[in-house]
């Protein structure tokens, strides 16, 4: 259905609030999460708002980036020629007591991403060679052999967890970080990612994303007086930066107004016979 396809990904250099609109628990404004994962996630509507108003201020034009993301009014007239979806959470960063800080991941996740990867025709493979997703067993986590996380030999310690080291499947991990740093931007910190990243069991995961996370207590100024207001006192969850997330990008021609099987004969007439003929066919 679509004709081109790849894969996106997002790198927090700051603390960002991806905020869900509502709250059930202590804090105010919660960010996004999964409703089956309660992982983290960057919706696709704010996703392509952003890169539709990124566009418009590269390009300073109505007319193409309409035609790219759809009609900003009168949108039941066609749709937008790409589709974009929820950025899922691929590696997290928690607190380590060795390195400053570790870049972590489960199999759950992994194998998510080799899941999605694969559906748009990449490969889980380095070197021609299928990739293994370890799996940890619980208070276990697997990190590479120059791995600047460890505490000992056999240890690391993320946030308030001691972790043992399984060292039979180091090269795994390897092989690991050196694919994701084919989809990851190149920063001084994403360069030596084999020596931070470690693979967490799935449930340790799933708590750390859930509380390994900022929360910030706001206030509101009164512009009248420049003091607090009275009960203008909140709280909001934030991603850590080093989070990284990852999306899929989808694109299909843009829709002209005209059939799609006319407007695709009109393609294949160009292909076929070139502009000039092309055009003298239109006139």
């Amino acid at each position: 259905m679509f004709k081109e396809k790849a894969v996106l990904t997002f790198y927090a250099e700051t603390p960002i609030h991806n905020g869900a609109g509502q709250a059930v628990s202590y804090v105010d404004l919660p960010v996004q999460r999964e409703r089956h994962t309660n992982f983290p996630v960057l919706w696709s509507s704010g996703i392509k708002g952003v890169l539709r108003e990124f566009a418009f201020r590269k390009w300073n034009d109505k007319d193409k980036v309409d035609r790219i993301f759809g009609p900003s009014e009168e949108s039941q007239i066609y749709a937008s020629c790409i589709s974009i979806t929820d950025a899922k959470i691929l590696i997290y960063p928690v607190r380590s007591v060795r390195g400053v800080f570790a870049w972590i991941t489960c199999p759950y996740v992994l194998k998510r991403f080799k899941t999605d990867i694969e559906s748009i025709g990449f490969e889980f493979k380095l070197n021609n060679e299928m990739i293994t997703i370890p799996e940890p067993s619980e208070n276990e986590v697997i990190v590479s052999s120059d791995s600047i996380l460890k505490i000992k030999e056999n240890k690391v310690a993320f946030e308030e967890f001691l972790f043992q080291i399984n060292t039979n499947k180091e090269k795994y991990v390897e092989y690991i970080a050196n694919f994701l740093k084919k989809f990851i931007s190149e920063n001084d910190l994403t360069k030596e990612l084999n020596k931070h990243i470690a693979i967490v069991p799935d449930d340790v995961f799933k708590e750390f994303v859930n509380y390994a996370v900022e929360i910030r207590t706001r206030i509101r100024i009164d512009q009248t007086t420049g003091t607090v207001e009275t009960g203008a006192l909140f709280t909001e969850e934030l991603i850590p930066s080093e989070s990284i997330f990852y999306s899929l990008l989808l694109i299909n021609d843009p829709y002209f107004g005209i059939n799609p099987k006319l407007y695709q004969q009109f393609v294949d007439f160009k292909t076929k016979y070139g502009e000039k003929k092309f055009q003298n066919v239109l006139e």
